[in-house]
């Protein structure tokens, strides 16, 4: 101000006098203007930080007709002006305003409508806060100053609280235990002035005390701390609030935090307890508990074992716990301690317990354990492995059963199975033992299984089995040989081996890829040395594999023939063939059948299948067919298997004529035919029946018979027998007499069987010698089985004034028919005459034979003989000399003698009875 007055002086004449005149009175204008400034009226204006501010400016004159020309706004700590409204050169209405751009820039505003006046600064910032100074210059008045002190309030920036440890809460603080005491640390950042901090509880003053401490970098933050001892079930949910404030225009800034708290339950008890229970019978126990924070955990026991089968509920307020127990109540529970408890799994402080004895038994429990030597996770193929039962039983089991995947395990050592009361030992198990092992105990109520234990058993890898081991490669063909094997773990490594007749070579690991248990190698053939055998390694961290997965590549060709066909379901339409593969020539192959007509080689059907098994239909009935069977692969086909097969006929049909069809009432019907046969095989049946007891009874008798001696009778033309005339005997050979006569039959009261006269196969034996018959009898049936002596002896009609027996001899004791005659003038004493027959040793008779009648043969050859028997001889004939020996075999006729009408002829029937 006193250099603009200096420069003023120019304009006047430049005298000393008026200098220093002049210096003078600015001195006084200053001096005076110094003093008005003491006594300018000063304003206290308070703002929060961010808020728009209003400094008041009086620019209203005592003289209305007094204009405002300037208006200067100062900050005092500037000395500049920092705002300025500029009216002199136009109407104030418009005049123009100026802004520091350092200062206030655009945020500040000039309001003159205002009484008073008003500069606005918006979002008013803590640098803000000075002592600022409005100067008006008028038209007439004087100039006047005006001050507004300007105190910038910034509110707390942040609140931190943390616990003891320095851990940072937000919301909860706990849980706490009953009786629990912890510390609270509330820092407060930012503010200005220096805030007030204060602890509430529920909205309750609890403590205002604060400390400010130093934060760093010259800014310093305010803490309070809150101590709670003795905390209780009343402060639960409890809300501790910090709070920080230090103006009254801003909302205190504040932390609240929820206090949590862990109690144990208040009371368990069991609904409806202390009553006797029925065996078999279900029941729903509850048992209720309250007063646990969070939720009590009820749980059922029985002599200290937990049960199962429970159901919890919780009320809505998580006060009260309900848990209901579904119990199946048997006679082995009786005697046991059936208790609830209820427990808070977060406090280490026992639980509640409520309960009562009951009366009833119960089931076996049984649980299984792995012994404690052993890593379930490390078990390998080779290691004995044992198992221990536990059971819980009344009464006692009385057997304790193992099972492996469901089935029953029994004991055997040469297995490695050895089962020892309620243990379990596995000796050198392998991948086949692994599985789910169970043990069930036993006892009068009933079997009580385990919980099932996974046996894992750990193996290295091993090639797996059904896999294409020979692959048939064409030379530059590309082939993806596959490569399976089973371990445990899974996680394998694999290596390929090339090996030919020249060499052996590793597979690069760039032609190998694995995914899992597998793996694929890609390979081409060259030439013909890169046809071999690859060989396929795996190993896990259990072991390598022994021996190698080994594949054969060899020259595509075409496949091998079938084998081993045949025909199969035959039906007048259909029929089924099924043969056994042979090499598919390396290459995968299917089967094609082609069924042709025989006669015109007609195809009738034209089938593929990828197995060899077809199934042809549509085929006419009673039809003969060519069936040819190939396989076939990419490189071609095989040879045929040719089968001839025909279909069934159909039912033949028995026609007759129209006219007889009317006449005839009887109508032939299938059923009717089995029935026929039906009847047919019982009367057959029936009939070999009948037979047997015949035999039977004819064989009894006749050993009965031998013991007893016979009487023969000659003469009369009498013989032994049941037949009355020439009959063909059923078994061996006989002799057929021309011009024979009926033989009568003797009477016979035998009973059922008929008596020696009258059987054919009984032949009398002489009373003395009768112990060397019996002998010679029984050395026979040791030599031979065979029966070869004729059932019945053919009858001949004697020659008047003869009688007499004729020898024989099988058909099986070699004698030839024409030698069966012999002259008639040999005596039957002569040993000479049977010399040429001594080769005749069947059938092996003893010598007591008996002979048909001789009477036929010309007198003198034979003569008339008298058998001691049991029958005696006809009345009026003189009984004959007994005779002492048997008659030696005498063959018929000679070789010089022609065959005569009384030449017997001799008819053989050959038949074993073996």
């Amino acid at each position: 101000m006193m250099l603009n007055k200096v420069r003023s002086i120019d304009m006047f004449p430049t005298c000393w006098i008026c200098v220093v005149l002049l210096s003078c009175v600015i001195l006084c204008v200053d001096l005076v203007s110094a003093a008005n400034l003491k006594d300018v009226p000063i304003v206290n204006v308070k703002v929060v930080a961010g808020d728009p501010v209003y400094l008041p400016c009086d620019i209203t004159s005592s003289d209305p007709h007094d204009q405002v020309l300037l208006v200067l706004w100062y900050r005092e700590d500037l000395g500049t002006p920092i705002y300025s409204v500029d009216g002199r050169d136009r109407d104030f209405g418009q005049a123009e305003r100026w802004s520091d751009e350092n200062v206030f820039a655009n945020r500040a505003y000039f309001m003159p409508e205002k009484q008073p006046a008003e500069l606005g600064v918006d979002h008013i910032r803590e640098s803000d806060q000075a002592m600022y100074r409005c100067r008006v210059d008028f038209k007439v008045a004087q100039t006047r100053n005006s001050k507004v002190n300007l105190t910038v309030i910034v509110p707390p920036q942040k609140i931190i609280i943390m616990d003891e440890s320095g851990s940072q809460l937000t919301s909860v603080v706990g849980p706490f235990a009953e009786g629990a005491s912890f510390t609270l640390r509330c820092d407060v950042f930012g503010g200005k002035p220096i805030p007030h901090v204060a602890w509430y509880r529920n909205e309750m003053v609890v403590t205002n005390k604060s400390v400010v401490l130093p934060s760093g970098g010259g800014k310093s933050h305010v803490r309070s701390e809150l101590r709670v001892a003795g905390l209780g079930r009343r402060d639960v949910h409890s809300q501790l609030t910090c709070q920080a404030y230090n103006n009254d225009r801003t909302p205190p800034l504040s932390s609240t935090l929820h206090l949590d708290m862990n109690f144990g339950p208040l009371d368990v008890k069991i609904l409806g307890a202390n009553q006797p229970l029925s065996a078999g019978r279900r029941y729903d126990l509850l048992c209720q508990s309250s007063g646990s924070r969070p939720p009590a955990t009820i749980t059922w026991w029985k002599n200290g074992q937990r049960l199962d089968k429970t159901k919890e509920t919780t009320s809505i307020d998580g006060n009260i716990t309900t848990s209901t127990l579904s119990f199946i109540a048997s006679k082995e529970d009786d005697g046991k301690y059936l208790s609830c408890r209820a427990e808070n799994k977060i406090l280490s402080s026992d639980g509640l317990e409520d309960g009562w004895k009951l009366e009833i038994h119960y089931t076996p429990e049984a649980k299984i354990i792995l012994g404690t030597s052993l890593n379930p996770d490390t078990i390998r193929e080779g290691t004995d492995v044992y198992f221990d039962c536990i059971i819980n039983a009344h009464p006692h089991v009385y057997k304790v059963e193992w099972r492996h995947n469901g089935k029953m395990l029994n004991h055997n050592i040469g297995a490695g199975v050895i089962i020892s009361n309620q243990s379990l030992v596995l000796q050198g198990v392998s991948r086949s033992t692994a599985g789910n092992y169970t043990c069930v105990g036993y006892n009068t109520e009933g079997d009580g299984e385990s919980n099932a234990f996974y046996l894992n058993v750990m193996f290295a890898p091993s090639c797996k089995a059904n896999q294409v081991r020979i692959y048939g490669v064409a030379k530059q063909e590309r082939a993806q040989i596959a490569c399976q094997v089973d371990a445990n773990p899974p996680d394998v490594e694999f290596r390929w081996t090339f090996n030919n007749s020249a060499d052996s070579v590793d597979v690069a690991q760039s032609y190998i890829a694995r995914s899992g248990t597998s793996s694929v190698v890609a390979y081409t053939p060259i030439t013909e040395l890169d046809y071999g055998t690859l060989l396929c390694y795996a190993s896990n961290r259990i072991g390598h594999q022994r021996v190698p997965c080994v594949f054969h590549l060899i020259a595509a060709g075409r496949p091998d023939q079938v084998h081993n066909c045949s025909v199969t379901n035959i039906s007048m339409t259909s029929l089924s063939i099924r043969c056994s593969e042979g090499f598919n020539g390396g290459l995968p192959q299917s089967f094609l059948l082609e069924m042709r007509e025989s006669q015109s080689q007609e195809i009738k059907s034209n089938l593929s299948s990828p197995v060899a098994r077809f199934s042809v239909n549509g085929l006419e009935a009673g039809g003969q067919y060519q069936a040819a069977v190939f396989a076939y692969n990419a490189k071609g086909r095989s040879e045929p298997v040719i089968l001839q097969s025909a279909t069934l006929r159909l039912p033949e049909k028995q026609l007759t004529p129209e006219k007889e069809s009317h006449k005839a009432g009887f109508k032939f019907t299938p059923m009717m035919s089995v029935l026929i046969g039906i009847v047919s095989a019982l009367f057959i049946v029936s009939l070999v029946v009948v037979l047997v007891l015949r035999l039977q009874c004819t064989q009894n008798e006749g050993r009965r018979k031998r013991h007893k001696n016979g009487v023969v009778t000659s003469g009369s033309g009498e013989h032994r027998g049941s037949t009355s005339g020439p009959t063909l005997s059923d078994k061996g050979a006989y002799f057929l007499a021309a011009g024979g006569s009926p033989i009568s039959k003797h009477d016979s009261s035998a009973g059922e069987c008929d008596s020696d006269e009258k059987n054919p196969d009984i032949i009398p034996q002489p009373a003395e010698g009768g112990e060397e018959a019996l002998e010679y009898s029984r050395k026979r049936q040791h030599v031979s089985t065979i029966e070869t002596s004729p059932n019945r002896s053919l009858l001949h009609q004697a020659a008047p004034g003869n009688s007499g027996y004729m020898g024989y001899c099988t058909l099986r004791n070699g004698i030839p028919i024409h030698e069966m005659s012999a002259p008639p003038q040999q005596k039957l004493h002569n040993p000479q005459i049977m010399q040429p027959y001594a080769a005749c040793t069947l059938p092996r008779q003893p010598p007591q034979w008996q002979y048909g009648p001789v009477s036929h043969l010309p007198p003198g050859v034979y003569p008339t003989i008298q058998y001691r028997g049991a029958h005696p001889a006809p009345q009026g004939r003189p009984r004959p000399p007994p005779r002492d020996a048997p008659i030696p075999l005498q063959p018929l006729g000679g070789g010089d003698e022609e065959p005569s009408a009384d030449t017997p002829l001799m008819v053989n029937k050959r038949e074993s009875t073996v």
